[in-house]
């Protein structure tokens, strides 16, 4: 058995270019992954250009003495940049054509693109979808084929196929310049359909088209992205339902492997895969079995409005409905009457108020429309068996975690 290779002493703290675009959340989530890893076990010097990938480059190496890169690769020009380098290296989800088959000795970190189509489609058939599709990447990736083929393998398995969606501009045309395709798509394919995309700024551009194109998301469209940016849910509507990735883990990894590779010892593994953590779901992939539009459009109203200063004669006047003849529809359609729906709505939003933002209690009574603070201190309690101080407390805890 041959002996272990001797770790080589380093004369100097690691200097390492990192090459990874933080304007979404899957490489910031690396991003947190590398730094926990020199938290610990550094210290490290670490050259970050926070930026789109169009920013990333490295710094001149011989003025800056870097002495090893973590790089994720998007083009011909950035791989031409680290192999020139000819620096201690581990590539993050690698483009097959430019490194895994021309470079296969490169340590590599990679997405388990397959479990995540897989996973997508577990989700839509819980659910009870019959009809699917996939709106891809605008370049055409390794990655984005993966998740493509499992999640059409996995429904074929239940007989179900998927709509392909084909690119009609290229990667760096604007989003206005695709939008009124994307809408035309939407619009032809068979209802209800459940939609997944590549990420979550692609679900976003979905959700933007079936607004502009008045397509009802989740009656008509359930979307459903990848990476479970903290920002989109925030910034859409309905709130996006993501694919939760554990980037931190490949992150972590990817700097283990360079400080073996950085002390001249080879890495336990060459190649490492972080994985999904599962689905958050959220509004856009809620299954609404309503046969019913204008029961549709009541709820829709309640949403919008949520549930506070909106009473049932307002939904019925607006749909021009009697009282009684909405009661009816609604509580045939959803098993729950108008006014419970409202309640509910209202209680969900307070609850969001409470927890998520840092406003004063008698602004958040004045807001849902009590002038008795000590009511709604009481109602709250009575509702979610905590103060309104104990859930905010709670909530910002668990963000901290």
């Amino acid at each position: 058995m041959a002996a272990p290779r001797k770790r080589r002493l380093l004369s100097r703290m690691p200097r390492v270019a990192i090459l990874l675009e933080s304007t979404h959340e899957m490489s910031r989530g690396l991003l947190r992954g590398i730094a926990k890893w020199t938290h610990l076990h550094g210290p490290w010097g670490l050259h970050v250009i926070m930026g789109g990938e169009n920013e990333q480059c490295l710094p001149a190496v011989d003025r800056w003495k870097a002495t090893g890169i973590i790089a994720k690769v998007h083009n011909e020009r950035t791989a031409k940049m680290v192999l020139a380098a000819k620096l201690p290296t581990v590539l993050i989800d690698p483009l097959e054509e430019f490194f895994v088959r021309k470079h296969p000795s490169f340590c590599r970190v990679v997405c388990d693109d397959r479990e995540i189509g897989k996973l997508a489609a577990e989700h839509f058939l819980e659910r009870k979808f019959e009809h699917f599709a996939f709106i891809p990447e605008l370049r055409r990736t390794d990655w984005t084929r993966r998740r493509i083929e499992t999640f059409s393998e996995r429904l074929a398995q239940e007989g179900g196929t998927v709509f392909l969606y084909k690119n009609t501009v290229d990667s760096d045309a604007d989003w206005g310049d695709e939008f009124k395709t994307m809408i035309r798509w939407l619009r032809r394919l068979p209802k209800p359909v459940a939609v997944f995309t590549s990420h979550d700024l692609r679900a976003r551009q979905v959700l933007d088209a079936c607004l502009i194109g008045h397509i009802d998301v989740p009656r008509e469209v359930a979307v459903l992205g990848v990476g479970n940016d903290e920002l989109v849910p925030i910034v859409t509507t309905p709130a996006l339902s993501s694919i939760a990735v554990d980037t931190e883990s490949g992150g972590f990894a990817a700097a283990e492997m360079l400080e073996c590779l950085m002390h001249g010892l080879q890495p336990a593994q060459r190649e490492f895969a972080y994985q999904p953590k599962g689905v958050i779901a959220r509004t856009s992939t809620e299954r609404i079995m309503l046969q019913d539009s204008l029961v549709s459009e009541a709820r829709e109203l309640i949403r919008i409005n949520s549930g506070f200063g909106i009473q049932v004669s307002d939904i019925a006047k607006r749909l021009k409905l009697s009282r009684r003849s909405l009661e009816l529809r609604f509580a045939k359609a959803t098993g729950h009457s108008v006014l419970s729906e409202i309640q509910q709505v209202r209680l969900e939003s307070l609850q969001r108020l409470v927890g998520h933002s840092e406003l004063p209690f008698g602004k958040i009574a004045e807001i849902v429309g009590l002038s008795n603070v000590a009511y709604l201190c009481k109602l709250f309690k009575q509702e979610f068996g905590m103060t309104m101080s104990e859930h905010r407390e709670e909530v910002r805890r668990k963000g901290e975690v």
